[in-house]
């Protein structure tokens, strides 16, 4: 089985070139920036829910996103390559995500009327965390959002243009 990542320019004016990924490896400093990063919208409340038994190479601050499919060319694919894989509920994600825009709305609560707290959504965001084996044998939620968790060797990605 395949996974995804879309290649696009840097937001911040940094390109990184697909020849430097196919020579080095794909990590959260090659990552294309497009997919956001669900863990960061708050970190100090993800920080403080985070479950004390998790292993310490679980750091959202180093992870980067990756697709179980293709979602528009130009994109790396790779195989599973490691444990070291996991997805989260990316229905959750949206509803932090929600919190961000009120933010920026004024604090008037349109975007978040009806949803969990921000504290208890983060709990079921760390609640929702699978390794890759797991998602795929049980599919628990509908729109999985996987992190990666170390360095996509450059051996196994390819370039899909």
């Amino acid at each position: 089985m395949y996974l995804y990542h879309m290649v696009v320019h840097n937001n911040d004016g940094e390109n990184i070139s697909p020849q430097r990924v196919l020579n080095e490896g794909l990590d959260h400093k090659t990552a294309t920036k497009w997919y956001s990063n669900s863990g960061d919208f708050f970190p100090e409340l993800t920080e403080r829910f985070r479950p004390a038994n998790l292993p310490k190479w679980i750091d959202l601050k180093v992870a980067f996103k990756a697709e179980l499919e293709a979602y528009e060319k130009p994109y790396y694919r790779f195989h599973i390559f490691s444990d070291k894989i996991l997805v989260f509920n990316l229905d959750i994600a949206s509803d932090l995500f929600a919190y961000v825009e009120d933010r920026y709305d004024g604090g008037k609560g349109r975007f978040v009327q009806g949803l969990p707290s921000k504290e208890d959504l983060i709990k079921q965001f760390w609640g929702s965390m699978r390794t890759v084996d797991e998602f795929l044998k049980n599919k628990p939620f509908n729109n999985p959002e996987l992190y990666i968790f170390e360095k996509v060797p450059a051996k196994i990605i390819e370039y899909i243009e």
